[in-house]
């Protein structure tokens, strides 16, 4: 099937809206900041809290927090291995470019690193989870106070990924290292799986969306210019856009271990940068997001760990159980179902034509290394009014109900609860 003919193919299966490139700002910030065309893999960008005033009157005294794990290692071997090996047999044959020699180096360096790590938390990783603490910790000081005897337990959950529980660990240190005193209870343990990691399975929804991706990628990627920057020979390498786009998924995952210094995004113009993106995009947003297809079910798995959240602050707020903090430990397809159910601004599109994915919804601002949402609860003394501002990666998070950024925790309770009971299921009425 020549490239025509899959351009045809791929049209008329999707029935994909036509885009104007033009109106499309992607590509420039991609281009800005091509870290950022990695998507699940694009570490976390430290943002700066939007200056909304506390209400008059209203100290914090609550957080409750869902995280996923910082940066890491890729997680299997083959992600490394298989590129290299086809670096490897092309240097064999004397047909790499001075770039192409270069890449193997680079290649060779990043899968040594990678050895026996697969999966696992990287340093930059777990300083990513202490700069979340130490920016919670100095954004609401009260939460974490000690002062005049005052206890200060921090409930920590996660996972039994090491990522998870090493993520837990670099956040409770970065909260002690503001405040030693601080008391942090730590668990991992498959007991809180049913509301921590949704029963959701990935695996129904990713061979669609693998194939997808794949029609895509082969309609939106042309390889020549690239493979001609590293083989003296590109007619050696048996799948072109493949190679391509593994030795993209590197370039993602070199940012994660930055302390080897090695970026690889130099070999890809804007072009291909977005183009890669995009279908890698799509995957991800099939696999995990409210998608149209597959979102029905993605988005019902994350009720237990909603009604966790909205039970366990209940308790909190009528003195019932006495924590300053309840931090959780996950992954990122735990906490992008939960931004969908919550509606959350930007996390929460539901689209059905492919073409309609990049201009709704991006992985890298959705869930980047150490994605997090957080729920600041605020008290009223005098009146014992509560409020709660809700954070997405330590930004502002719109839900579709008045009285943003400090919503009332009563009509937010009654929203989740309605969020809870609802039937997700989409419905083009």
């Amino acid at each position: 099937m020549n490239r025509t003919t899959k351009q045809l193919l791929f049209t008329t299966l999707l029935l994909p809206a036509v885009i104007c490139a033009s109106a499309q700002t992607r590509p420039a910030e991609l281009s800005a900041m091509p870290e950022r065309s990695a998507g699940i893999y694009h570490s976390y960008e430290e943002p700066s809290l939007s200056d909304a005033a506390v209400p008059a009157g209203y100290v914090p005294f609550y957080i409750s927090h869902y995280g996923r794990h910082g940066s890491r290692w890729h997680t299997s071997e083959p992600f490394y291995a298989t590129p290299l090996k086809t670096l490897r047999q092309a240097d064999e044959k004397g047909i790499l470019t001075a770039r192409g020699r270069r890449l193997l180096a680079q290649a060779e360096r990043l899968a040594q690193d990678a050895r026996d790590r697969y999966g696992d938390l990287s340093p930059r990783g777990a300083r990513e989870h202490r700069g979340i603490a130490r920016r919670m910790y100095a954004a609401w000081p009260e939460v974490f106070s000690t002062r005049d005897g005052r206890t200060c337990t921090v409930d920590s959950r996660a996972t039994v990924y090491p990522r998870c529980i090493l993520s837990m660990a670099a956040f409770n240190e970065g909260l002690k290292e503001q405040n030693p005193e601080i008391t942090t209870l730590r668990e991992a343990s498959k007991r809180n799986a049913y509301y921590l990691a949704n029963q959701y399975d990935t695996s129904r929804g990713s061979d669609v969306a693998d194939r997808t991706a794949d029609s895509l990628r082969e309609v939106r990627v042309d390889p020549a210019r690239f493979l001609g920057t590293i083989f003296t020979d590109p007619s050696a390498v048996d799948n072109p856009v493949k190679f391509m786009s593994r030795i993209f998924n590197l370039a993602g995952i070199a940012q994660d271990v930055d302390y080897l210094g090695i970026d690889l995004y130099d070999l890809f113009d804007e072009k291909e940068l977005y183009a890669l993106w995009e279908c890698e995009n799509a995957r991800r947003y099939l696999i995990m997001g409210p998608s149209v297809r597959f979102g029905d079910t993605v988005i019902e798995s994350a009720k237990p760990l909603l009604r966790n959240i909205i039970e366990t602050a209940q308790r909190v707020i009528d003195g019932e159980e006495q924590v300053a903090a309840s931090l959780r430990f996950g992954h990122d397809v735990y906490l992008t179902p939960l931004l969908a159910l919550l509606q959350v601004e930007g996390a929460s599109a539901r689209v059905e034509r492919i073409d309609d994915i990049a201009s709704s919804w991006s992985t890298e601002k959705v869930t980047p290394m150490a994605a997090n949402i957080q729920f600041i609860f605020l008290r009223n003394a005098a009146t014992g009014d509560v409020r709660v501002r809700i954070l997405h990666n330590e930004r502002d998070a719109v839900l579709p109900i008045p009285g943003a950024p400090y919503y009332a925790w009563p009509e937010l309770k009654k929203y989740c609860e309605e969020r809870l009971e609802a039937d997700v299921r989409y419905s083009r009425r």
